[in-house]
């Protein structure tokens, strides 16, 4: 069994990347698929962070049956029209599935005091094709070619604004949509080895809508397909405010289902509130330092740190890694020297998993 988000391993949920590596500190790759920021003059952000709304109940409807379930059985339940993916048909979900995976990301969003999205419907038969071509070539990419089964130029491009995912093989079982859209936020599995792009777009202050795909069936005769793309690159910016001065992951407490040990933590800088670039794209991290400690005890050891300015999602981003991580512990972070419009100022912040 594979399943993947542009990972090829065994048993491993994995996404396709929309994000990249970064300058002066930082590897990776990826296909860049928003404009070049233009720099505005914007006001600074002071270091406090603004309070956390109380975010809602994690959504889990009882009509979405459970992940591990049986994956024909399951699929069937997601369709209003069933798909067909060797008869290049993508189907039509259910509206109650774009409802459940909007929830779920305002309800991610929230814990990060970001504003809500809605929902574009109009926009969601052309990630439906987005869906099929991956399921229907078994493969995963942002620009996938001309010649490709089920290929059409409204899939391809969705699939360009999209955050893909796919399982294949025939011992695949049934993923819940939310931990489909979990695997994005965490980027655990990501084919872009220490990438948190995908992460980057559902936690972008400035997305104003997602639309939500999802194809899944027989794959050549004998083996199953599992394919999904959610629209997170639009041209209009939710301006709905307020926002934090910044954006961390994970943040305050945090529910373990929205976490993975193995993830990298992340942070950055809302420098300016009404546009995604000007300030946003020059916040410098390479003299920045790192600090994790455990409420009360020692400083833990921080690694892989890596940052950029690219423009996915907010562009700069401040990534890296902390060993030995455990629930229901409070965890403080310190950022210093982080300079914003060549003013170096501090970030503190903390975070507890809870289950």
């Amino acid at each position: 069994m594979r399943k993947s988000w542009l990972l090829l391993a065994p048993s491993l949920l994995a996404i396709a990347s929309c994000s990249g590596g970064g300058s002066g500190g930082s590897g990776g790759g990826g296909t860049v698929v928003t404009p070049s920021p233009t720099a505005t003059p914007a006001p600074d952000p002071g270091p406090s962070p603004a309070p956390t709304p109380t975010p809602a109940a994690t959504p889990t409807p009882s009509s979405e049956p459970a992940t591990g379930s049986d994956f024909f059985t399951s699929i069937a339940q997601l369709y209003t029209v069933q798909p067909d993916i060797a008869a290049c048909q993508a189907g039509q979900l259910k509206p109650e599935v774009g409802a459940r995976v909007l929830a779920l990301v305002n309800d991610i969003r929230a814990r990060h005091a970001l504003p809500p999205v809605t929902y574009a419907a109009a926009e969601e038969a052309a990630v439906q094709q987005s869906s099929l071509m991956m399921a229907a070539n078994g493969a995963l990419s942002h620009t996938p070619p001309t010649n490709w089964n089920c290929y059409t130029g409204a899939g391809a491009t969705a699939a360009g604004q999209s955050n893909i995912y796919l399982g294949s093989g025939g011992g695949l079982r049934y993923s819940q949509d939310g931990d489909i859209v979990i695997g994005w936020l965490t980027d655990v599995n990501n084919l872009v080895i220490d990438s948190v792009g995908h992460r980057r777009w559902l936690l972008y202050p400035f997305l104003s809508t997602i639309s939500y795909g999802r194809v899944a069936g027989r794959y050549q005769t004998s083996n199953r397909a599992d394919g999904a793309s959610i629209k997170v690159i639009n041209s209009a910016q939710n301006t709905a405010g307020p926002l934090p001065d910044f954006v961390a992951y994970p943040y305050q407490d945090y529910p373990a289902r929205y976490f993975n040990t193995s993830a990298l933590l992340s942070f950055g800088v809302i420098a300016n509130k009404t546009s995604a670039f000007g300030a946003n794209a020059s916040v410098n991290f390479s003299g920045a330092t790192i600090a994790v400690r455990a409420r009360g005890g020692a400083a833990m050891t921080v690694s892989k740190i890596a940052y950029d300015n690219d423009g996915y999602g907010l562009p700069n981003n401040l990534q890296f890694a902390v060993a030995g991580l455990a629930t229901n512990t409070i965890y403080d972070v310190t950022i210093s020297n982080v300079v914003v419009a060549g003013t170096a100022r501090n970030y503190s912040y903390f975070f507890r998993v809870v289950p």
